[in-house]
């Protein structure tokens, strides 16, 4: 018996992807500054808010394993998008305690230069029980190109893929992709014609924001520890389709296998947006209370994740 176990682990160690990075916890609390610059290889500082023991991003003991410490996030109540609790905008270097964001490029991404075009990213996240949904918020995803994928700013020379949660727990992704969508047909008209379909593979886009995928797809649980695995394939000439793909759980729930995700080529997938705040474009997005969301378990890989179609319902 003991044989046939050996076998077995070895075999999904053999199966298990290798890991561009990974980071899953750590034994004793840290300094959160210590540890970006030790083990989140290549967070950008400059770009970055939220982060510092003082602000909102600090390392905090895990609530379900007990002596593992994680990334906590916290939200201060009345804060969005860029602004703080008085809705008063956030500058640069202020401490609003309105989230925590920052760009994950590990090493083994810039060694190998643009050639991504395929990556899967899996992590952990825990909303605690007090957790107020309001009108949605943001989550980390991953994201290739210039920086500029965000905030309402579309372009042509990169792409993200946030997660987002929204009222009543319901998730998507949200992502920043070339609008670009079909030759000689209009964004706004591209949208209306997938935004009728199955909920893993729909669409909903509003002008200057992000185009929301399979929203409602799934629901986010409170107290308990969600493990999010997200794949993403850019596609290689224009017009070609791309797909994006979301397990929650270990369960396909998004499948969006007919969008063009880029129509510039100069650019492939280069690692993680971590991104969180609530918003949102006004102070209806506000924060109702003070909370907090928990991260463990990061991986980043090349391969794809196998897809049970059969999965895919709704």
């Amino acid at each position: 018996m003991s044989c046939v176990k050996d076998f077995v682990q070895k075999r999904i160690r053999a199966e298990k992807p290798a890991d561009l990075w990974s980071w899953s916890h750590e034994t004793h609390k840290v300094n959160i500054n210590d540890l970006l610059k030790q083990k989140f290889e290549s967070v950008d500082h400059h770009s970055g808010y939220g982060i510092g023991e003082d602000d909102s991003l600090s390392v905090e003991e895990d609530p379900v394993h007990h002596g593992q410490y994680v990334l906590s996030v916290f939200y201060k109540r009345g804060t969005w998008s860029h602004y703080n609790h008085n809705g008063v905008e956030c500058h640069n270097g202020e401490k609003c305690q309105r989230g925590a964001g920052f760009y994950i490029q590990p090493k083994s991404i810039r060694d190998a230069g643009h050639q991504f075009i395929s990556m899967t990213l899996e992590y952990e996240v825990f909303f605690n029980n007090s957790f107020g949904w309001q009108r949605g918020g943001k989550l980390p995803g991953l994201w290739g190109g210039t920086r500029d994928c965000s905030g309402g700013r579309i372009s042509d020379h990169c792409f993200s893929t946030r997660l987002m949660w929204r009222p009543d727990g319901q998730g998507e992704v949200y992502a920043y992709v070339t609008h670009d969508q079909k030759a000689g047909v209009p964004f706004n008209t591209w949208c209306e014609s997938v935004q009728h379909r199955e909920l893993y593979h729909q669409v909903h886009c509003t002008d200057g924001t992000g185009t929301e995928i399979g929203k409602g797809a799934f629901h986010f649980e409170k107290g308990k520890w969600i493990k999010l695995r997200e794949h993403v394939h850019l596609n290689s000439h224009q017009h070609e389709h791309g797909y994006v793909t979301l397990w929650v759980n270990d369960h396909a729930e998004i499948h969006m296998n007919d969008i063009v995700i880029r129509n510039q080529f100069n650019f492939g997938i280069d690692g993680i947006l971590f991104s969180t705040f609530y918003g949102g474009s006004d102070h209806t997005w506000a924060c109702p209370a003070d909370t907090t969301t928990l991260y463990r378990n990061f991986r980043l890989y090349a391969e794809a994740p196998h897809l049970n179609n059969n999965e895919l319902v709704g």
